[in-house]
């Protein structure tokens, strides 16, 4: 009831004034409860979300049961040879740069072969540093590092895969249907 009551005041609040845009929802952080998710899909337009994990098949099937389109508004990967301590921030490790760029491929495309998503979102752009940032987070979530050197594995996969995200959700929704 609390859920139901927050999303129904904070979506009505952002139509009152700006009727002509997307409600995307409150970006939960983990999966929350059913009857939660279920009172976000009563109001919003699009349910965004945060999954880090290998696979956000799970997730996205929980969030898709509202009837709404989906956003996955972050995820990533850490490797363990960038350097970097990798001991505060969220997501799994890997090994090696060309292991990161290939659970960016399985995440993705798994994500595509769902119907109800209609986008995600890397985090980050650059690594943060070894020092930490203003929490502590001092992880390879890049696509460069910290001196703007991109991850040749990682942005070569992501603009190869990226580049074929239409075809490959064009047809799990031409399975579905």
């Amino acid at each position: 009831m609390v859920a139901d009551i927050y999303f129904e005041l904070c979506a009505s609040a952002i139509r009152a004034v700006d009727s002509n845009h997307l409600v995307i929802g409150s970006r939960f952080g983990y999966q929350p409860q059913t009857n939660v998710i279920a009172a976000a899909g009563r109001h919003l337009d699009v349910v965004s979300f945060n999954c880090y994990d290998f696979d956000a098949s799970p997730a996205i099937d929980a969030y898709a049961a509202t009837g709404k389109p989906c956003l996955i508004s972050e995820f990533s990967f850490r490797c363990d040879d960038s350097g970097l301590p990798n001991t505060r921030g969220a997501g799994p490790r890997v090994a090696s740069q060309l292991e990161r760029a290939q659970c960016f491929e399985r995440y993705v495309t798994a994500a595509l072969r769902k119907p109800a998503v209609v986008g995600y979102h890397w985090f980050e752009h650059a690594d943060q540093p070894a020092e930490g940032r203003f929490d502590g987070e001092n992880s390879n979530f890049g696509t460069a590092t910290i001196q703007d050197e991109p991850y040749a594995e990682l942005t070569d996969t992501m603009t190869r895969v990226n580049a074929a995200a239409e075809q490959i959700h064009a047809a799990a929704v031409s399975a579905q249907a």
